[in-house]
Order: structure tokens, then sequence, then C-alpha cells
């Protein structure tokens, strides 16, 4: 049997409030799940962030909703947990719930296993570093159960696991129960695989499907995982979305800026999409206005491009777009600043992401429950 893991879909999301870039998202969607019926798959795991945001816009929502649709009609299941995109910290109840209620696709639980040929899978929703406790009792619940099944067996989380950042993870590979066949993940943007020995299956993340707001503007493939089970193990496949709008990042100087602009457009005409840009402007006795006379030849080969003057005599690190461990950096820096890691992780993990959504009344709320429980001891939450 066949199954599909697709990841952070985030549909609904705009990159720069660019209309392309939110059909850019349907469009690498529309791909994986055409693949997935060309290649016969059975099932198809969503793996949580299937929109970008708890209140998801209607072409977003009609989007999933036809290809659910189209999906039943040709006899293939949908499963799904949910990220943390997907769920509204005002509590309530989550959008994707209608496609499940509808029978469209399966929210899949910790208690009651999905049942497909030979192969049973459970699932659980995201959970806050505060309610990890009862995330691992869930788990737990799972494993007894799928004791007691002799074929194959799935568990899908929408977790990050410090054994790929020890910041960013709110689990550790420990944590997961024992003895199921494939470990489908969702919430790392990047493609990541490994297989630990005292858990039995591999564990995979097959990343975002596009490029998101916390990864910025940089060169990057993206795709899914189809994974065989019928073999005594089963065994994965990465597939490259071929269908993505590109996206790069270049430094110029500008005593060059005639020929490296040209360089530039040779770049993006190369490309079957206009792409995203973000260029660096190297040199000395910088003149914006010439920068952005010259970059004005852009607008005929890229969607978007946006610059950054680097003038010499500034020693300040400027990160491009976000480096590979952006997550831990920023983790690390808030460590040093309020003296503790779990302070650290909860203003990184927890209310930063509502206050880049201008999320005030949640982070209000997230605020208040902390202070209530004690969560940091002597840490005063302001």
């Amino acid at each position: 049997m066949l199954i599909s893991h697709i990841s952070d879909l985030h549909l609904g999301y705009s990159q720069f409030s660019l209309e392309e870039r939110e059909e850019d998202v349907y469009q690498a969607f529309h791909e994986a799940i055409d693949v997935s019926i060309k290649e016969r798959v059975r099932l198809i795991i969503l793996a949580g962030d299937l929109f970008h945001n708890p209140r998801p816009c209607g072409k977003a929502i009609i989007t999933l909703g036809n290809i659910l649709k189209k999906l039943k009609e040709k006899q293939i299941s949908a499963v799904f947990v949910l990220g943390e995109h997907d769920i509204s910290r005002l509590r309530d109840v989550p959008f994707v719930h209608i496609y499940s209620n509808l029978g469209l696709a399966k929210k899949l639980r910790c208690d009651e296993p999905f049942k497909i040929e030979n192969c049973i899978l459970f699932g659980a929703d995201k959970e806050r570093r505060s309610s990890i406790d009862s995330l691992i009792e869930k788990m737990r619940h799972a494993e007894q159960l799928a004791k007691q099944h002799d074929g194959n067996k799935v568990l899908v989380l929408h977790q990050g696991l410090a054994d790929f950042n020890k910041f960013a993870g709110e689990l550790n590979s420990a944590d997961l129960p024992a003895g199921f066949n494939y470990y489908a993940l969702g919430h790392y943007h990047d493609h990541l695989e490994k297989r630990f020995e005292f858990l039995g299956g591999p564990l995979a993340y097959p990343g975002s499907i596009d490029l998101t707001p916390s990864e910025g503007i940089k060169e990057a493939d993206k795709g899914f995982i189809i994974t065989d089970m019928s073999g005594e193990e089963p065994s994965t496949q990465w597939i490259r979305l071929e269908s993505r709008r590109q996206q790069f990042s270049a430094r110029i100087e500008y005593k060059d800026i005639v020929n490296e602009v040209d360089q530039i457009i040779k770049k993006a005409t190369a490309y079957g999409k206009k792409p995203i840009a973000r260029i660096e402007v190297a040199g000395s006795n910088i003149d914006s206005k010439v920068i952005a006379e010259h970059l004005k030849k852009l607008n005929d080969c890229c969607l978007h491009y946006i610059w950054q003057p680097m003038q010499e005599h500034l020693a300040t690190t400027v990160y491009d777009s976000k480096p590979a461990d952006i997550d831990s950096e920023l983790y690390r820096l808030s460590a040093e600043a309020l003296g503790s890691d779990e302070l650290a992780k909860f203003t990184v993990g927890e209310v930063l992401p509502l206050a880049a959504e201008k999320d005030a009344k949640s982070v209000l709320e997230i605020l208040w429950q902390a202070y209530k429980l004690n969560r940091f001891g002597g840490h005063d939450v302001k």
C-alpha cells in the first residue's frame, strides 16, 4: 500500500500579499495530489497546518474541499491532524473539522485507530509545551492499542522534535511510542528523515509545500513523501514539486551595478515562472536612488523583488532570509536576554507566533494563563 505524506500546506498564505503567491500554494498542493493519484496511492496523510490561518479565506476552504471531494470520488482515503495554524487560541472549533463532519476526511485520534487494509493509524493535534505531558499520555494509550494489531502501524503528529532542533522541539524521540512502522510528522518546514532503532520504523518530515514567512527568500526545493508500506519495512521516496515559483538571493557590488543587474536578469528569465528575488547591494557611498533606478529593470522578469544596502563600514551581521538554524539562534539570544531557557521557549515558541499575527487578545490570554499557573516560578512574565 502506498501512502502520500504531505504537511504544512499553509493554504491561504500570500507572500507579500500577492495573489499570484497565494495561487502558487494552491498549485503546489494540486500537483502533490495529482502525482499521488497517478502513483495510485491508497491514502493521503495531511500532517497539520492545512491552513495558514485558523480563520481561512474562502478560496482556501474551497480548494481543500474540492481536493478532498476529488480523492473520495477516486476512493482514496484522506486523514489529518491539526497544526498550530489550524487551531484558534480563542478556543473556537477548528474549521478543518467540517471536512471530517462531511465525511471527506478522517481526523485522527490516539484513542481510536483509523483502519485501512492491513494498516492502522493514530494521530494527535499540535500541543503547546505546557500540554506535552497530556500528549505523551495520549501516545502511550495509542501504543497499547497498537500492540493488539499485527499489521502496519502509523503515528501522525504535528510536533517539533528536539533531536533535530533542541530549541524548537517540544518532544524528544524518546517520548514517542515504540513499535510503529512509520512516524509521519509535520511542523518542521525542511525535509528530514531519520531512523531510531528503539522506535522501529522511520520518522519523517516532508517539509512545507512552499516557502512560508519563517523561511524568508531563498533557493529551496519543496515536496512531499510517498511511503510504500508493502514490504517488510516501509520505504520512502521524497517527491520534488516541479510547479513551484523559484526564489533566490543575490549579493551585488554597487560599483559594478550595471553588469550585476544584467546577471540577475539572465538568472531570473531562465525560470519558467517569474521568481521572487532578494538583492543585497554591497559597497561604499551607496546612493539608494541610483540602485532603485537600475533595479527597475527587474520588474519585467521578477514577480517581486526587495533590496537592501550593505555598507562596507557596517559590522552588523545581516541574516539572509533565514539561516538553517535561525530558530536555534533566536532561542539562544532569548535565553541570554531572559536568563531562562524555559522563558525563552515560552516567549519564542508560544507568544511570538501570536504577536506576529497581531493576535493581541490571544497574547494576553496566554500570558495570563502562564501567570495563574505560575509556570516559571520566580521569573516574572511581563
